[in-house]
């Protein structure tokens, strides 16, 4: 948001205060009362008790009237953030928060998931448009209900629209969106492609990484490639000054994934099947999950709802519990495009030369004029405008496909078992996950779920064009076709991300997995577990073993052995005090998190300098840029020295960068050295409420308070500033009762309200709290309204 005058400031607190105060005295608006409504839609009366934490249960005649109940009374705790979220993919965000958001706005607009989301309603099956329409007809009633809209609307200075059905699928796609746009990734292969020796290329992006290797039993997609010394060498010749080309390869930023893992009867204790599943995402408040229990007919659900969403997303009907990961795939396709050179309103297509479809889109602007401008789309997707200055693209992706996005995975509620779910999982739209489950008789199964592009004549690694009709998607992979695995002998199934696959599957899932490591580390615990419980799978989940770091730890103290300086021995002694986690009193980890840093940038950098040239907006940012790295600090080719210039080896080259992490550490603080180099004294989890960097002075009100927190964005215990495990749950269907369920924040959005943060603290400590709702504190009464009523 736009900086605001200290006198503008004053004013919006005072007004937010008053909003807040009023809203909280409006007791009806809060989870925490008891009410007795009349609901236009419900077939029959219906009841939901809150407990102590602000969770419902909900008790309902059909499936339509428990999620019509789902809507109303998500809508009392979470308006705010659910307008936000579908005014985000709608590309409406800057008519209400000003124009920092309107370039957002605009991305969204030239993809165009209104139109998508629309679409994607008219083609569901009435069931699922049954849900939809219930759903929505709840939210409307409750945003009708209340005394009082959230501060927030009073603040912003609007009142929220009707819910539509269409708005669900708005949230829906911004999750495919969060989860699944790989766009940047292939731009940056497309530009390394052109500006680098093949050999090159090959080495910075190798396939996979020596953990996944490992948990592929060898059969990865194809060898890690070699130092290809004379290509590389050519490369560094009249690269100049070491600034110009700094900042060129970064740290890759943490995948928006998950740990996920299944134990099966022979691991567990008493013959019990048992789900993990932590799903990382970005931090903020109020979280993005809201907690529930379901109840209708004989069904009984249990776990996490997305707020706008009509669907149990992950946790236990009683029978199989489910959870997902991402797949970190690539289902995203860029597409160069071939511009009639006598007809720039035209391109080459496999029928010959098209006109470009074209719309124009007005973004309302608050505080400025309005942004209009126009769409171009082909019969592959839309035309990317920042693509403009290198080579015009389209966007061909699973995500703007009606047919590739439904409900289907509410039939999860009847499933009986492992492969009635998997068959559930591998029929429905929406974002390409794994999936895994386990059933209460001790089965468990792993699987992929949403629509999976079938690639003919290319990989989708690369931008390339389809006009000549040889390359191109046919389809999505057959529901029969997806991988499925029940029961291996191991006795477990883990995805962090990782790649899944090797070279023996016929179809192309990604090129952008995650590295193996916290699937590798998982595994690790679970090959030596036995009669494991619900409380050690919950503690694996905190697990901050950080070993993927040990190479960069015995670099450094081979840098710094033969020292006299004695700044250098005792950052030594430091380092060596290092315990092999990312604990908040681990001491030297934090150096060793920033020498990582410094040592992909300084030394991959010079070797993408071409690429610049290529895209001025290049950054090279990979999850397996590790293994490259790792590849020449061990071999230090003369030859390959990045920065001859001023470093006469690779050992006095590399010791300046260790110098340079530690000062880097010990900027801006005056506690003891040892204090100091703490990992928590860096590692700090701060989650922020949109609003509170405009109203610093309700920032104590507004956000989490900031803490020290265990955890590394390499650790089973995912935490990296801003991004980390946004769910923890641990449940063994039928034995609901000893699962664990953990989030940050709290289930209410309203910043006044007891149930705004109060599970804070247990995210943050590992403290264990149940996933049933606990004794009931208030009571949601509901009868039906007729239309003569109304």
């Amino acid at each position: 948001m736009r900086k605001i005058t200290l006198y503008t400031l004053l004013g919006l607190t005072v007004l937010a205060l008053a909003c807040m105060y009023t809203a909280y005295r409006f007791v009806g608006m809060l989870p925490d009362s008891d009410i007795k409504a009349d609901l236009k839609g419900l077939s029959a009366p219906a009841y939901s008790e809150i407990d102590n934490y602000g969770i419902p249960t909900i008790h309902a005649n059909n499936k339509e009237d428990a999620f019509l109940l789902l809507g109303f009374i998500t809508a009392r705790d979470r308006l705010f953030q659910m307008d936000l979220l579908r005014r985000h993919m709608a590309g409406r965000l800057a008519e209400v928060m000003g124009p920092e958001l309107k370039n957002t706005d605009r991305w969204h607009r030239v993809m165009g998931f209104e139109q998508v989301a629309h679409a994607i309603v008219e083609r569901l099956p009435q069931e699922q448009k049954r849900v939809l329409e219930a759903y929505a007809l709840g939210v409307n009633q409750a945003i009708k209900s209340l005394a009082v809209l959230p501060p927030e609307f009073s603040l912003l200075g609007y009142n929220p629209s009707a819910w539509r059905p269409e708005d669900s699928l708005l949230v829906i796609l911004g999750m495919e969106e969060d989860l699944g746009w790989t766009g940047d990734e292939e731009r940056m292969t497309t530009v390394m492609e052109a500006a680098l020796p093949k050999s090159v290329t090959q080495f910075f992006l190798p396939p996979v990484d020596l953990y996944t290797t490992r948990l592929l039993n060898g059969k990865a997609s194809t060898a890690i490639p070699s130092i290809p010394t004379k290509e590389l060498s050519a490369l560094l010749h009249n690269i100049g000054n070491p600034e110009y080309y700094a900042g060129l390869a970064t740290k890759a930023p943490p995948p928006k994934g998950s740990n996920g893992w299944v134990v099966g009867s022979a691991k567990t204790w008493d013959g019990r099947a048992i789900l993990a599943n932590d799903m990382h995402l970005s931090l903020r408040v109020p979280n993005i999950w809201y907690r529930a229990e379901i109840r209708y007919g004989d069904v009984a659900l249990t776990g996490l709802t997305l707020p706008g969403v009509p669907l149990l997303v992950v946790g236990s009907n009683g029978n199989v519990a489910w959870g997902f990961t991402n797949i970190e795939g690539d289902f995203v396709d860029l597409v160069s495009l071939e511009i009639n050179p006598t007809d720039a309103g035209s391109y080459r297509t496999p029928k010959g030369w098209m006109k470009f479809n074209e719309r124009e889109e007005t973004v309302k602007v608050k505080g400025e004029a309005d942004l209009t401008f126009r769409v171009q789309s082909t019969e592959w997707g839309p035309v990317l405008p920042e693509f403009s200055s290198v080579t015009p693209t389209a966007v061909h992706w699973v995500a703007l496909d009606p047919e590739a996005t439904d409900l289907h995975l509410l039939d999860l509620d009847a499933a009986k078992n492992v492969i009635a779910a998997q068959k559930i999982f591998n029929q429905a739209g929406g974002p390409p996950l794994n999936a895994l489950v386990a059933d209460n008789q001790g089965n468990i199964g792993w699987t992929y779920t949403g629509k999976i592009p079938k690639r003919f004549g290319l990989d989708g690694s690369v931008s390339r064009s389809w006009a000549n009709g040889l390359v191109g998607w046919a389809g999505y992979i057959l529901p029969e076709e997806l991988p499925r695995l029940l029961n291996p002998p191991s006795g477990f199934i883990v995805n962090a991300n990782q790649r899944m696959l090797d070279s023996s599957y016929p179809y192309v899932i990604g090129h952008y997995f995650d590295h193996g490591y916290r699937a590798y580390r998982i595994s690790e615990r679970l090959l030596e577990a036995k009669n494991i419980t619900e409380r050690e799978m919950f503690a694996l989940q905190l697990d901050t073993k950080a070993e993927f770091y040990r190479f960069y730890q015995q670099l450094a103290l081979s840098l710094l052995g033969k020292s006299q300086d004695k700044e250098q021995i005792h950052l030594a002694e430091i380092l060596n005090k290092w315990d092999g986690f990312a604990e908040r009193d681990s001491v030297g980890f934090a150096v060793l998190v920033e020498f990582r840093k410094l040592l992909l940038d300084a030394v991959i950098s010079p070797f993408m300098v071409k690429c610049r040239e290529h895209d001025p907006k290049f950054r090279f940012t990979s999850t397996m840029a590790d293994v490259p790295l790792q590849q020449l600090l061990t071999a230090k080719p003369p030859s390959l020295l990045p920065d001859k210039q001023h470093f006469p080896n690779w050992e006095a080259f590399l010791l300046k960068l260790l110098i340079q992490a530690e000062g880097k550490v010990l900027a801006g603080h005056s506690a003891n050295f040892q204090e100091v180099f703490a990992w928590g004294t860096v590692n700090q989890v701060a989650i922020a409420h949109p609003f509170s960097d405009s109203l610093p002075l309700l920032q104590r009100w507004l956000d989490m308070p900031q803490a020290a927190v265990s955890g590394c964005d390499e650790c089973v215990r995912m935490y990296t500033p801003g991004i980390g495990d946004s769910e923890r749950l641990i449940v063994s269907p039928g034995r609901e009762g000893n699962g664990i369920l953990h989030m940050p924040g709290g289930q209410s959005g309203h910043p006044l309200s007891p149930h705004y943060g109060d599970q804070q603290q247990a995210w943050t400590e590992g403290i264990v709290l149940p996933l049933e709702a606990g004794t009931s504190q208030h009571r949601l009464e509901f009868v039906p309204i007729t239309e003569l009523q109304n």
